[in-house]
């Protein structure tokens, strides 16, 4: 059985604890008899949800005040860009947008993240990472797991003697997207809300994806909406 929240689909438990979070009276008549017996996901499983938007809205319902008291996330660095962005407005007149897009890198420990886990996570001590944007389509805000090691080695920077103050959340956001075009091949990235569309300079491709630097994210982005 699945259940159907805010267009998204998932698993018969997950949508129940998921809304249950939400807070208030059951949603749906088929859940009354249980409502009161249904346990709202702690942050540590909210933290273990592999899709990105049942754990945008997992966290979006848990809230960021609670979030905050619960895991005491450490922001680490934050960095701001200016953005220009242009596109048909619904007048078909063609306007340039001029906006700023901040991004935050979060450290939480990882006794606090995956404390009371029900799998073998909660064995896990290490700190982890997040970085923190904005949909510039909606204005939702987003928090992105990253390996913070990939991200370095990705960048040029050794994993064991970088400073993790040294590392930028615009190196974190740019690991997220992925290609199998090759380093110095990239013509543009075009990004539409969680579509990211890269053209090559060339039509020749790698066997294997490999992660966006900060350089590239930076240079080549030309168009972002």
């Amino acid at each position: 059985m699945k259940i159907i929240i805010e267009n998204n689909v998932m698993t018969y438990d997950l949508g129940c604890k998921l809304l249950k979070l939400k807070g208030g009276d059951s949603p749906f008549e088929e859940l009354s008899d249980i409502w009161d017996n249904i346990i709202p996901l702690t942050f540590s499983e909210i933290a273990q949800i592999e899709n990105i938007e049942h754990r945008r809205m997992a966290i979006n319902y848990f809230g960021m005040d609670k979030l905050i008291k619960e895991v005491k996330p450490k922001l680490i660095n934050q960095k701001t860009l200016k953005k220009k962005s242009t596109w048909t407005n619904k007048n078909g007149i063609e306007e340039t947008i001029n906006f700023i897009d901040t991004y935050e890198l979060y450290e939480v420990s990882g006794e606090k993240l995956f404390a009371g886990a029900t799998s073998n996570w909660n064995t896990r001590t290490e700190s982890v990472y997040y970085v923190k944007c904005k949909d510039t389509s909606t204005d939702r805000e987003y928090l992105i797991w990253v390996d913070i090691s990939s991200v370095m080695v990705t960048n040029g920077k050794s994993s064991w003697n970088t400073k993790i103050e040294n590392v930028s959340p615009i190196e974190c956001i740019a690991w997220t997207i992925t290609t199998n075009v090759a380093e110095g091949n990239i013509e543009k990235i075009v990004r539409q809300g969680d579509c990211i569309m890269i053209k090559p300079k060339e039509m020749v491709f790698q066997d294997r994806q490999r992660h966006l630097t900060e350089k590239e994210y930076k240079k080549y982005l030309v168009l972002e909406s």
